[in-house]
């Protein structure tokens, strides 16, 4: 993900939408339910949405809302994965297109209501009690890498190749949750919190002292000594 993932002061792409409402429409909050579903029962996860939504095009991508960019996510990975076929889609949409009040399929399986409930109890708790070998220290200066643009990345563009100072060495490790094609990241990791001098990020500013504070998986952060 380029444009949407870090949009750095670009103009020209329309007004923010300051909607505050979850769902817009009633579909989305049942488009949420298939999600939880297919999540809880393992049948996708949190880097197939995001490869097939971030690989959409930018302009698209800041065109549509947030749930019909899961919803069409959600129709292209049924499909490739076989679960349902493209004719049999598009026949369905059809018919509900042209009889919008055709009542809905009603089946139930209690025991993937049961996965389901232990999966929103539960969550995706990326943290992970493990024992680490954390390569930097408070105090140590680090520089940010600028690692080529996978699908999906958490590196903010503007503190690529800037230069901080380690804060905090968080306990444990954190799971980075992409395991597809994204910046070379897939498993539990030291995270750090950076502490960057503004004036170092914008030269530009007056210096009034002012500081800014980033999180970082380690692998995002290279020793001084190693540039």
């Amino acid at each position: 993900m380029k444009l949407q993932q870090f949009l750095g002061g670009i103009e020209g792409l329309g007004p923010v939408t300051v909607e505050k409402r979850v769902f817009v429409q009633p579909w989305e909050a049942r488009l949420f339910g298939v999600h939880a579903t297919m999540m809880g029962t393992s049948i996708w996860a949190w880097p197939d949405l995001r490869v097939k939504a971030e690989g959409m095009n930018p302009l698209d991508y800041f065109k549509y809302r947030y749930y019909i960019k899961w919803q069409g996510a959600m129709a292209e990975f049924l499909v490739e994965r076989g679960y349902i076929e493209a004719a049999e889609l598009d026949a369905l949409t059809q018919r509900f297109l042209d009889n919008p009040d055709t009542p809905l399929p009603e089946k139930g399986n209690p025991q993937i209501t049961e996965r389901v409930i232990d999966y929103l109890w539960t969550g995706d708790n990326p943290y992970r009690n493990i024992a680490t070998q954390p390569k930097f220290k408070v105090g140590d200066t680090v520089c940010v890498k600028d690692v080529p643009l996978g699908i999906h990345t958490r590196l903010p563009g503007y503190l690529r190749n800037k230069v901080g100072v380690v804060e905090v060495v968080y306990d444990g490790a954190y799971l980075y949750w992409d395991k597809g094609p994204t910046d070379g990241l897939g498993t539990p990791q030291p995270v750090y919190n950076v502490r960057f001098k503004t004036t170092d990020i914008w030269s530009e500013i007056p210096d009034h002292g002012d500081v800014l504070y980033n999180d970082f998986f380690e692998v995002y952060l290279d020793s001084v000594q190693q540039q």
